[in-house]
């Protein structure tokens, strides 16, 4: 393993402990709940990476232990200076020792605290009041800044651990991610602000406390399997303390390649290769922004029936000039920001108070 590696992996620990500290300071600053809330996740981050680069020095240690022990034993007579295999490598297994005992520990105590700051920001969350977030415009701007710059070392360390196949860099540049993206939600939730609609930092609170929940079942799963999985020796073992779920999230091209293995496994040859997977694969995020862009361009018309009368309301207050809405075509702001509720004003509405009605009333009685 490179040194420039490791020197990423301590770059990611850093910024996620950084961007932690500042999430948290902005988030009590402009009164953003949701953004209090992702200094946690971005906590868990940073202890994720921390052991991440504990492993990257076990692993580089065995490296050169190898590397030293290939120089040596060139020389036929050297191999006999070793007796045993454990004062042969003592890299190799402190790393193994490492990898048995302190990672599935390790993964006990952060299924735990996930678990328990799942429930901690819930109960808080339950009994916190929520407040206009205070200068919201200030920690927008400052929220957007730093979406950006955890988002280039997020994509830059994916990138080299995909393409370098650098493992252990996966889980530090998987939090980086998914990290700028919830900056990049609170940054449009405090834009909501601005039309009157303060609950979405809350609610993105919401989601986010179920997203650590979730990230505290899947450890629990990792640990069970870990305990049934075969293992295979000299063959890379997938981190048990890495999220799936995570980094699904922060790299959802992985699904394809994910789809893809399925397919060729399924039918018996090359399906990702053919012209219509490799156009779907391209074209997908297109097709997906376009049917978005229809469904919320066709919420912004607004057919009242005749007999009918429509109430126009634009986040919850009626709308000046356009109080009622007569039977045709009309249009509005997209749903969610303009509702129309919608009334038969021209039809005769009856309802009875204090009386019941006799359905028998004028038959006749079988015996008359």
């Amino acid at each position: 393993m490179e040194r420039n590696i490791r020197n990423i992996g301590l770059l990611n620990f850093v910024v996620l402990l950084i961007a932690g500290g500042i999430a948290y300071i902005l988030g009590r600053y402009s009164n953003s709940i949701a953004g209090q809330v992702s200094a946690v996740l971005f906590g868990i981050g940073a202890l994720v990476a921390l052991i991440s680069f504990f492993q990257m020095g076990l692993e580089e240690k065995e490296r050169v232990e190898k590397l030293d022990y290939d120089e040596i034993t060139r020389d036929k007579n050297a191999a006999s200076l070793f007796s045993t295999e454990a004062e042969t490598f003592p890299a190799r297994r402190s790393r193994e020792q490492f990898e048995r005992y302190f990672l599935p520990a390790f993964t006990v105590v952060l299924c735990l605290l996930e678990a328990a700051a799942a429930v901690l920001l819930w109960r808080w969350l339950d009994s916190e009041i929520v407040l206009a977030p205070y200068r919201p415009f200030v920690g927008l701007a400052l929220y957007g800044v730093l979406a950006l710059v955890v988002f280039l070392l997020g994509k830059y360390s994916g990138n080299i651990a995909r393409f370098e196949k650098e493992r252990l860099l996966r889980p530090s540049a998987s939090f980086l991610v998914l990290g700028a993206y919830v900056f990049g939600f609170v940054v449009i939730c405090l834009a909501l602000i601005y039309f009157e609609f303060p609950r979405a930092d809350f609610y993105l609170a919401r989601v986010l406390v179920a997203l650590i929940a979730l990230s505290a079942v899947e450890s629990l799963l990792n640990l069970i399997l870990e305990i049934y999985r075969p293992r295979v020796r000299g063959k890379q073992e997938r981190l048990v303390y890495e999220s799936r779920v995570l980094g699904l999230l922060a790299q959802p091209e992985g699904i394809f390649s994910t789809a893809a293995q399925a397919l060729d496994y399924q039918f018996g040859f090359k399906v990702s290769e053919t012209w219509f997977y490799r156009f779907l694969e391209k074209a997908l995020a297109w097709l997906i922004l376009i049917q978005f862009v229809v469904l919320v361009l066709s919420s912004c018309f607004i057919f009242i029936n005749p007999g009918e009368q429509g109430l126009l309301e634009r986040f919850g207050k009626p709308v000046q000039g356009k109080y009622v809405l007569n039977p045709g075509l009309h249009l509005k702001l997209p749903w969610p920001a303009d509702k129309v509720y919608r009334f038969r004003t021209e039809e005769i509405q009856s309802f009875n108070i204090g009386a019941a009605i006799d359905k028998d009333h004028g038959k006749r009685s079988p015996g008359a």
